[in-house]
């Protein structure tokens, strides 16, 4: 099978060929346009398979030449050390890395997703863009208010400045000149924002309806009545047969901790830098889940009383995490378990007034 390697960039890529064993029959650089794409990997004979590095744009490539190609595959960027940590780096050499990595076997994998799931998932990842937009105005509104007004000065009938009374109360109260213009910038803005995203879930409502194994999600704890976070869950997993076991979905999620030890060394890390939107999806839903079934909140009540309320609610995520996998991979619904306490919690507990 003849392997080509690509190092792809926004105006120009760079493609080494290999024949099948393993000689270079063909290097050219090209400019990036859809016809020069598809006239270069056409004119190739015989059975091919691609390789590149995953970029900002890949999708676009792998819809214009995945007709073409008998194998697609798509590089990870953070495991590809070879081109990463090169001393020699140019785009002829990277082309070349790329091809020799994909010919020996050891070019290491990512997803390919389908077009339609990148489409509905740049929907949401655009949406969460805008809720952390709003959320750095609602600081700023919590800033100008600290700087300006005494605690002792402000409406104790609402603790969220946001909500319909803080809003009015926010819009009336007296300020200088200058805070008054930024406060009511940051309303203006705020209120826009609420819009764009309330109609921005209304649309990814209607777009996501039929996502395969929305009806086995819902059974689970905190996704019973999600619309977001559900449509995130299952748009970032994809196919729910790549990952092996539910670990992996759950360092794919970064709710797995980090470890860095040697020897007689062993240190524990934070949390592995994964997926964003998986984690936050879940870590919102785990804050859902402890009110609405009974083991797990004992379960996040056993963390919280050894390591806090974060540990806690990271706990419960990870939890659901390896839920969420069973229940997408046996396409069945949600079985509760109930809390067993640890040893520790025993012990606590026999030593407290209630034991008596």
């Amino acid at each position: 099978m003849i392997t080509i390697g690509i190092d792809f960039h926004k105006r120009t890529s760079t493609y080494h060929v290999l024949n099948e064993q393993g000689q270079k029959i063909r290097r050219c650089k090209l400019d990036n346009n859809r016809d020069n794409i598809r006239n270069f990997i056409g004119s190739i004979d015989g059975p091919k398979q691609l390789g590149m590095e995953a970029t900002m744009n890949w999708g676009m490539f792998h819809d214009a030449v995945e007709d073409l190609v008998d194998e697609f595959h798509l590089g990870h960027p953070k495991k590809m050390k070879a081109i990463a940590e090169s001393e020699i780096k140019h785009d002829r050499k990277d082309a070349e890395t790329i091809s020799r990595m994909l010919h020996s076997g050891f070019f290491p994998e990512a997803h390919v997703s389908s077009s339609n799931t990148r489409r509905l998932r740049s929907l949401l990842r655009f949406r969460h863009f805008l809720v952390k937009v709003r959320k750095k105005i609602r600081q700023q509104v919590q800033i100008l208010i600290d700087r300006n007004i005494w605690p002792s000065d402000r409406p104790g009938s609402f603790k969220d400045p946001f909500c319909a009374r803080g809003l009015t109360w926010l819009k009336s109260v007296s300020l200088p000149i200058s805070e008054r213009h930024i406060l009511n910038e940051c309303i203006d803005s705020f209120e826009t924002l609420s819009n764009k995203i309330s109609a921005f879930e209304i649309f990814i409502a209607q777009q996501a309806i039929d996502l395969p194994g929305l009806k086995h999600l819902r059974s689970v704890p905190g996704f019973r009545l999600s619309k977001i976070n559900a449509y995130t869950v299952l748009l970032e997993i994809d196919i729910i047969d790549r990952f092996t076991k539910a670990r992996r979905l759950a360092h794919y999620a970064g709710l797995i901790p980090g470890e860095d030890s040697s020897g007689d060394h062993h240190r524990k890390k934070g949390l592995v830098k994964a997926n964003m939107y998986l984690r936050t999806a879940l870590l919102e839903s785990a804050l859902v889940a402890i009110r609405l079934d009974n083991g797990l909140k004992e379960y996040y009540k056993s963390v919280k009383k050894r390591c806090g309320s974060g540990a806690g609610i990271v706990a419960v995520a990870r939890k659901l995490c390896y839920a969420i996998y069973h229940v997408l991979k046996e396409q069945r619904a949600y079985r509760p378990e109930s809390f067993t306490p640890s040893a520790a919690d025993l012990l606590l507990f026999a030593g407290s007034p209630l034991a008596n």
